[in-house]
């Protein structure tokens, strides 16, 4: 039942003209509204109408005559102020208390990567050092999400249901498609797309000027400037990670480590003399960073040296043939 038909059977219910059927389902509307599974939204006209309505009903209905006994009242005049207390307590409840909105967060540390289910069936895959926010339940037509760090969304369409990736600043939002998001503190906001339309939107940028991405397209956003940066994408290069294994076919040391650095989200620098003439050939579990480097020590002999947060120099010594 809607709004409107509510409303209908209430001022029918105020002139006693309900049928039995009617009154069924008037009663079982009540029951939705405690159980607060209905999120209609009353205008102001509606709602004083409704308060109006139960006020002069009551007060029509009290005023009775002092030579009438309390307890003479007839059971249907009774059972009908109960009725009408009853549905002005319950519009007044949904009037005036908001929804409170429950959400909940999935973290990955630097050595996990997760896989989720959001409550519409959408699957999000999470990268390493990654959090992502979302409500218990999604309501109002939005499917609003919150990431930061790396994220690839595989998005149910939904027509009436916009999903929309909030992250430091950058809003993405679409119907139903498959994207990645690289959103991490202070860095560069990259959407990338596999299939479908994304829209981008940057904030403090009018609606109008959004950026809509197509398939193997990628849009990145600097920290503090305005506009967003378009450009054609490999999909094996922004989806490295989500990859079960690194595989290195005959690469050199040089060119494998700004790769890695790519997929962990990790600044790395090298240091050292021969890379370029030592050649790997080698598949890793995608697991973490420090699992790979470690494995590429039974190839290369290379120190490591953490210098910051999410920063390594590597210091390559020579090749182990």
């Amino acid at each position: 039942m809607n709004k409107r038909a509510f409303l209908h059977l209430l001022q029918k219910k105020d002139t006693g003209r309900l049928t039995s059927r009617e009154k069924a389902l008037l009663l079982q509307v009540l029951d939705q509204l405690q159980r607060r599974e209905l999120t209609w939204d009353l205008e102001k006209e509606e709602a004083e109408e409704i308060k109006q309505s139960v006020k002069r009903k009551i007060d029509d209905r009290i005023q009775v005559p002092e030579r009438v006994s309390a307890f003479s009242f007839p059971l249907r005049l009774v059972a009908s102020l109960v009725l009408i207390l009853c549905l002005g307590f319950l519009v007044y409840k949904v009037q005036l208390t908001p929804n409170e909105m429950v959400w909940e967060e999935r973290v990955t540390n630097e050595r996990q990567k997760a896989t989720i289910t959001l409550p519409d069936g959408s699957l999000v895959f999470l990268n390493t050092n990654t959090s992502l926010r979302f409500p218990k339940k999604f309501e109002g037509g939005k499917r609003v999400v919150e990431l930061n760090g790396e994220a690839f969304f595989d998005v149910l369409r939904d027509s009436s249901s916009v999903f929309e990736v909030h992250s430091h600043g950058v809003r993405t939002k679409v119907l139903g498609t498959s994207f990645n998001v690289k959103a991490h503190r202070e860095s560069a906001v990259k959407v990338a797309v596999k299939q479908g339309k994304v829209g981008v939107y940057q904030q403090g940028v009018e609606e109008e000027d959004f950026v809509e991405l197509q398939p193997n397209q990628m849009a990145t956003v600097y920290p503090d400037s305005l506009g967003i940066q378009v450009e054609k994408v490999e999909p094996d290069a922004y989806l490295a990670w989500k990859a079960q294994s690194v595989s290195f076919d005959l690469d050199t040391f040089d060119e494998i480590i700004p790769r890695l650095a790519a997929i962990y989200n990790y600044s790395i620098e090298i240091e050292g003399e021969g890379m370029d003439g030592c050649l790997i050939k080698a598949t890793y579990s995608n697991g973490n960073l420090y699992a790979v480097l470690h494995g590429l020590k039974n190839l290369a002999d290379f120190e490591i040296q953490q210098t910051g947060e999410r920063k390594l120099t590597l210091y390559f010594k020579r090749c182990i043939q």
